[in-house]
């Protein structure tokens, strides 16, 4: 009986120590869960070093490298018309023709008359060398086949006006008038464009004005033909800037082999400026407050510190870093609404 006595107390007292033993360890890791549990996840991304573009954005109306209006020089019936629209002509080619029956009669007849008057003339420098009288003739056929000739010339331009002719390959546009028609003197007939390339007006404001030189490269991209670009130079600047805007017009020049770029279309124009090593970040990290950005900088204990930084050229979804952080740290990209400087985290892949 004592026996059994004994060996209760002996179980109770191992009982009463393993329930002592438990309530210590829970005590231990009590703050330990605790101090876990306070931490604030957060995704995060470690800066480095990156090809960055300097690109400055701008919006540009589409020109032809050439363009004209095809006009009349004189007034008369249209008797050869050979505008065919939107096809491509070569210079020189005939695109109209004007009535000439009457221009060239008067050129066939002021040759045959010249030609008589030349042979006369060599006549009377054959006499000129046996009396002397025949010099008073000889230069008064001289002063005929002159005139002969500056009226033959007239009448010459004035056919050549009665031709029009395209002045230099292109794309011809709508016709305006009708063979047989009578058109006066300015009257348009059609347009030519040279659309083998295009050249892009655009506008780049004053602070980017030192960094703009001849030759460098465009890129262009259009509503019409969405992912896709066109690159090209800078072909001219401006010598003056507009005092309004205080901008400076540049001009580009795009090859167009396939035409698909026409006169008149909006561009978005992009510039190069430079390319060089710079850190890039998630704009996804920045805290904006009173006009200035922040970021969270993750140090070695796993606690936080609000770092003011300068932003440079943003990115679809990225951010140039000019100042205030380092290649290799470690910054918070997510779960930044929940922070402070000494604020504990725990990263979440």
């Amino acid at each position: 009986m004592q026996k059994n006595s004994r060996l209760i107390w002996l179980l109770l007292v191992g009982l009463v120590a393993f329930i002592g033993f438990l309530a210590f360890k829970n005590q231990q890791v009590a703050p330990k869960a605790a101090a876990n549990s306070s931490a604030v996840q957060v995704k995060t991304e470690v800066t480095e070093l990156s090809n960055l573009k300097r690109q400055v954005q701008s919006l540009g109306t589409a020109l032809a490298n050439e363009s004209i209006q095809i006009v009349s020089n004189a007034s008369d019936y249209i008797t050869v018309l050979n505008i065919n629209e939107g096809r491509t002509v070569e210079k020189g080619a005939l695109l109209a023709q004007l009535h000439d029956v009457e221009e060239r009669a008067r050129v066939a007849e002021l040759t045959a008359q010249l030609t008589e008057q030349k042979r006369q003339l060599d006549r009377l420098k054959n006499l000129t060398r046996t009396q002397a009288s025949a010099q008073s003739l000889l230069d008064e056929q001289q002063a005929k086949v002159n005139t002969t000739l500056a009226q033959l010339d007239g009448v010459k331009a004035r056919l050549n006006d009665l031709a029009i002719k395209a002045p230099f390959s292109g794309v011809l546009g709508l016709r305006r008038v009708s063979q047989g028609a009578y058109v006066s003197a300015g009257t348009i007939l059609t347009t030519l464009d040279d659309l083998s390339q295009i050249r892009i007006e655009f506008s780049v404001a004053e602070q980017y004005l030192a960094q703009l030189q001849p030759g460098m490269i465009v890129s262009s991209s259009s509503v019409a033909y969405p992912g896709e670009e066109f690159d090209g130079t800078i072909k001219a600047i401006d010598t003056r800037l507009d005092p309004v805007s205080r901008s400076v017009r540049v001009h580009a020049i795009l090859p167009n082999p396939e035409q698909k770029l026409r006169p008149g279309m909006l561009l978005t124009v992009k510039v190069t400026l430079d390319q060089q090593a710079a850190i890039q970040i998630s704009e996804k990290a920045l805290v904006p407050l009173k006009n200035k950005q922040y970021v969270f900088v993750i140090q070695p204990d796993n606690r936080v510190v609000q770092t003011e930084v300068e932003i440079g050229q943003r990115l679809p979804g990225r951010v140039e870093i000019s100042r205030g952080l380092q290649p290799g740290q470690q910054v918070v990209i997510e779960g930044t609404q929940k922070l402070q400087t000494g604020t504990s985290v725990t990263v979440v892949e």
